[in-house]
């Protein structure tokens, strides 16, 4: 359609706010595409990269067709995964809801409960919130039902964000629960990057009981000029013969690219931001400059106070007192965030995934005639290889295949407490009835489903009453206390300390790092200095005041993030290429050609596995990424082949009695099976998990049900037998065994 006639379509409010706010071009593409389509009421995902008016995409057509008839109810749920986001989207949902006459609130955690009240009484037309809010209305708020009645659609931003974990899996969980109370069925519309897997996110959105969705993807017609550099730190002697660590090499680098330029520095884990923050603290005061290097950090330990406040400072231009030069941040910054235009993105250490390079990148060269720009600045030659390759598929605008659940059962167990307090009781068939549509549970069986009952009775997870399910005294014990919190949100979050200066919240620590050390003491949160003057144990709160020095604090965490397929097949392109990538500073080609000569003897390629034969191990080439040679790996310790380890890039077989065609028959073996039929591969994998509690929920699964949903979170059998198919494997002897 021309963009006339799409103009015409949305409400005049609308039109007028486009004049009034001078967009010279009008409707982006994206815009163009999604709003007939999201008019005409068909589910679909709106994909497009940062900044490209995603938002304006989906809310226009559905304040719309909100606007036509005004009810008192909720008509737009617009659900996002962080409040950070919804306080940003909220500005520009009032705006745009009240020139269609039309209201917008914003709930979540940090919203009064009075507010709350009020609106629940009276509905706003748009309500904003996130998945744990929602689940909080579901449970605590009577006649819910009456406040969603005439639900028109449901928007979920920044769904890649959510969907291949368990907040995604309680998301779709939470969909199927509210809509299950509604005489009809709500559009549903997810909001998403650019991912590899546009299709199976439909079908995640849809489940399994609706008809599968529209894709609404628009290329760029404008390519953005790219100014993309890998850096590499070695240790170094001076000329005094002390040697300089890469890491102060590192620092010091960082600390001179920072001055006059808006940058976001991506640092990894929380302890890792808050440290870099304390050495640009501690650098300012070394090299006495005039004008200090002024930083914030940002993560989820960090309070919504300071949070805002460095994302306000940031934008700030011109103004040596008020703005600050960069952020320091964890993933938080990598989503839809509003913190202006950014002159660079700097990422400390490595990143898996492509995906998350792209958003991050795409926050830099939104003005005219500036470039995305990025530095990555790496000690490690590991490190160096996985960003190469995320930074060339970023080159090519490729994202990484996201993993949707389908055996989320922990989720399931968390999902029938939550439906038994919402309905004082519900029969099984009933539960099941309403959950099964969701996508994370359509590989659970109903014989399943009922070994799950049946176990969460015995062990009185619930009580049956009336043939209804009826919440036992150890959920009661486990999840009801502290006004039943930890039924809100399906993650954990360890044992934190909150942290006050006077009244005002700073954020939060871990215990394990509160309670080691003696009062007073010093450390970084937030990027600021604080000292500790006082510790509530009982009540798990910290006291402290400014000061000018400290520490980086630690927070206890307890996952990893596995290398994907996409980026290990292209670690493995690069690596086995002629060419070092051009984008590699002189230091980073050095070692990346260290990194290449090491495999010098070897001729892998993307059809073609390599197993390296010598007289007590094997290592098996595949460049397959984590999941699907850990995948391996374990089954040829099941299976009693040696001993095994694994990486993205390879599988290590060990024995003294090592026979490498049993390897290869092995791997024959699993080539040639029938997908369609029950298999001993699989079932190993799942009578030899060992049984780890991941989830809060996990111990309300019976040990064969929770090996089943452990086997999907570690392994990738499907994807194995896939790779094997299309491989060939090349034996090369080091010596005769």
């Amino acid at each position: 359609m021309k963009q006339s006639e799409v103009v015409d379509l949305i409400h005049p409010g609308l039109q007028k706010k486009i004049q009034d706010k001078g967009w010279k071009t009008g409707l982006t593409d994206i815009q163009l595409e999604a709003i007939p389509v999201i008019l005409s009421g068909e589910d679909c995902i709106i994909e497009a990269p940062t900044a490209g008016g995603k938002t304006e995409a989906v809310l226009f057509p559905t304040l719309t067709r909100a606007a036509k008839e005004k009810v008192n109810s909720v008509q737009i749920l617009y659900l996002a995964p962080l409040r950070a986001l919804l306080n940003d989207i909220e500005i520009r949902a009032i705006e745009y809801s009240s020139v269609c006459g039309l209201h917008s609130f914003k709930w979540h955690g940090d919203v009064s409960q009075k507010e709350k009240i009020d609106n629940f009484q009276s509905p706003s037309q748009v309500l904003l919130t996130t998945p744990e809010s929602l689940e909080a209305i579901l449970l605590r708020k009577a006649g819910w039902q009456n406040f969603f009645s005439d639900l028109q659609t449901i928007i979920i931003d920044e769904a890649h964000n959510f969907a291949g974990v368990d907040r995604g899996s309680h998301l779709v969980s939470l969909l199927e629960r509210l809509e299950s109370k509604l005489e009809h069925q709500p559009q549903r519309i997810a909001v998403t990057a650019t991912i590899g897997n546009p299709q199976e996110m439909l079908q995640w959105l849809a489940g399994t009981r609706r008809r599968i969705g529209k894709r609404i993807f628009v290329e760029s017609l404008t390519r953005k000029e790219k100014d993309f550099k890998i850096q590499f730190f070695y240790n170094e002697n001076s000329s005094d013969g002390q040697e300089i660590p890469a890491s102060y090499k590192r620092l010091t680098a960082l600390y001179k690219a920072i001055p006059n330029k808006k940058s976001i520095i991506f640092g990894g884990s929380r302890t890792n931001c808050e440290s870099v923050a304390s050495a640009i603290i501690q650098l300012n005061s070394i090299k006495k400059r005039s004008i200090p290097v002024k930083v914030r950090t940002h993560h989820s330990s960090v309070s919504k106070h300071y949070r805002e406040e460095a994302e306000n400072r940031i934008k700030i231009k011109n103004d040596l007192e008020s703005g600050i030069d960069g952020i320091i941040s964890t993933s938080t910054l990598e989503l839809g965030i509003d913190i202006g235009e950014l002159d660079q993105v700097i990422q400390l250490d490595s990143l898996s995934s492509s995906s998350s390079f792209l958003q991050r990148v795409g926050r830099t060269g939104r003005r005219k005639g500036k470039p995305q720009y990025f530095r990555g600045m790496l000690l490690k030659e590991d490190d160096l290889v996985l960003l190469s390759a995320v930074v060339s598929l970023g080159l090519k605008n490729i994202s990484e295949n996201l993993k949707f659940p389908q055996k989320a059962i922990h989720i399931l167990a968390h999902q029938l407490i939550c439906l038994s307090l919402q309905n004082n009781g519900i029969p099984p068939s009933r539960a099941w009835e309403t959950l099964s549509g969701a996508y994370c549970f359509s590989a659970i069986n109903e014989n399943q489903f009922q070994e799950l009952i049946s176990f969460m009775i015995s062990n009185d997870y619930f009580r049956e009453v009336d043939s209804e399910l009826v919440v036992g005294e150890e959920a009661e014990r486990y999840f009801l206390g502290a006004n039943w919190q930890k039924l809100f949100a399906v993650f954990d979050t360890g044992p934190l300390y909150e942290v006050y200066n006077e009244k005002k919240h700073v954020g939060n620590l871990d215990s394990a790092f509160v309670e080691s050390l003696e009062v007073p003491f010093l450390f970084i949160l937030g990027g600021l200095e604080w000292e500790a003057y006082k510790v509530k144990t009982d009540s798990h709160q910290v006291f402290a005041r400014n000061t000018k020095a400290g520490n980086a604090p630690r927070w206890v965490t307890f996952h990893g993030f596995d290398v994907p397929y996409e980026v290990a097949k292209e670690a493995g392109r690069i690596l086995f290429s002629d060419n070092i990538p051009s984008f590699l500073d002189d230091n980073a080609k050095s070692s990346f050609k260290s990194a290449q000569h090491q495999i010098i003897n070897l001729s892998w390629n993307e059809c073609t596995w390599i197993a390296v034969v010598d007289d007590f191990e094997i290592e098996i080439w595949t460049f397959a990424g984590d999941k699907i040679n850990r995948t391996l790996s374990k089954l040829i310790i099941l299976f009693g082949l040696g001993q095994s380890s694994s990486n993205y890039k390879l599988v290590t077989i060990k024995s003294v009695k090592l026979n490498w065609e049993d390897i290869i028959g092995f791997i024959s073996d699993i080539q040639n099976i029938d997908l369609n039929e029950s298999n001993d591969f699989v079932k190993k994998l799942i009578e030899n998990m060992k049984l780890v509690y991941f989830s809060k929920f996990s111990k309300c699964l019976p040990d064969h049900l929770l090996a089943e949903a452990l086997s999907e979170r570690l392994f990738d059998f499907y994807g194995l037998v896939s790779e094997i198919q299309n491989s060939k494997v090349e034996v090369m002897k080091i010596s005769d065994n």
